[in-house]
């Protein structure tokens, strides 16, 4: 048996370096031919290079520029995000075992959801003004809603078996909630939060173009404005490892809130 397990576990050694060895090629040849087209065929001013993109990001790190605007960018996106994982996970439970409440709400939360981020700013300035309440707001109002409706859909779709597994144990509604639905209905909070942080993000992007001259927004704007494509990649690149470094997070919590499902 230790044998076997010995051998399962150096096929998965294996895979794995060879699925990071097929990365890094990937990744290497991608930036290769980028690095290539730019030099011989593509104008710097559409698209800059690589190595001219990494000297961008050198700048602005040894000016203090992107840690200043990054942090201003992570403030916020932790309020209004943090915000909308807790309010939007109890909301979305709360419709999911109340039909009353899901009832009332789903329209507004329908609605709302498919409101485009954009449409709002102009009353968030009227109500909130351009400061940093005003960047929370739009953050948490674009992020709270793929929660809620992912939420409300795990505890709506619990397998009819375990409910019926609880019920002859004579378990009590607490523990049915607490042992048997919530453990369940985790991978669809899992991917509320993923779905919400992606739409955050989003929020926190355009509540910095639009209310505030500060944040990795305020980057985007400015060096799209001056024509500055290379400095204009160091935000844009630094949101997407951003959202990568958090989903990580997220995936990471999963694994130590339910081993069970982690079949790999």
């Amino acid at each position: 048996m230790t044998a076997v397990a010995h051998e399962t576990k150096s096929r998965r050694d294996r895979s794995r370096l060879r699925g990071a060895a097929l990365q890094i090629a990937l990744h290497g040849s991608v930036l290769a031919l980028w690095e290539i087209a730019c030099r011989t065929v593509i104008p710097p001013l559409f698209l800059p290079a690589p190595s001219a993109i990494a000297v961008a990001f050198y700048d602005t790190l040894l000016s203090g520029e992107l840690p200043r605007q990054l942090s201003q960018t992570l403030a916020v996106l932790g309020v209004g995000f943090g915000l909308a994982v807790i309010i939007g996970l109890a909301l979305g439970i709360l419709m999911g075992t109340v039909r009353i409440v899901a009832k009332l709400l789903d329209p507004y939360v329908n609605a709302l959801y498919a409101m485009p981020t954009v449409a709002l700013v102009p009353l968030v300035i009227v109500w909130l003004g351009l400061g940093f309440e005003a960047k929370v707001f739009l953050t948490f109002i674009v992020g709270v809603f793929p929660i809620v409706i992912n939420a409300q859909a795990g505890v709506r779709n619990i397998p009819a078996a375990y409910m019926e597994t609880a019920r002859s144990f004579a378990c009590s509604r607490s523990q049915t909630f607490w042992k048997v639905m919530l453990p369940a209905a985790i991978p669809f909070f899992v991917a509320g939060l993923r779905l919400g942080l992606g739409r955050a993000l989003v929020g926190v992007v355009v509540a910095e173009m639009f209310t505030a001259l500060s944040g990795l927004g305020y980057m985007v704007t400015f060096y799209g404005n001056t024509f500055k494509t290379a400095l204009l990649f160091v935000p844009i690149i630094t949101l997407a490892l951003l959202s990568i470094a958090i989903t990580e997070l997220i995936r990471w919590a999963e694994r130590r809130i339910s081993p069970w499902m982690d079949q790999s």
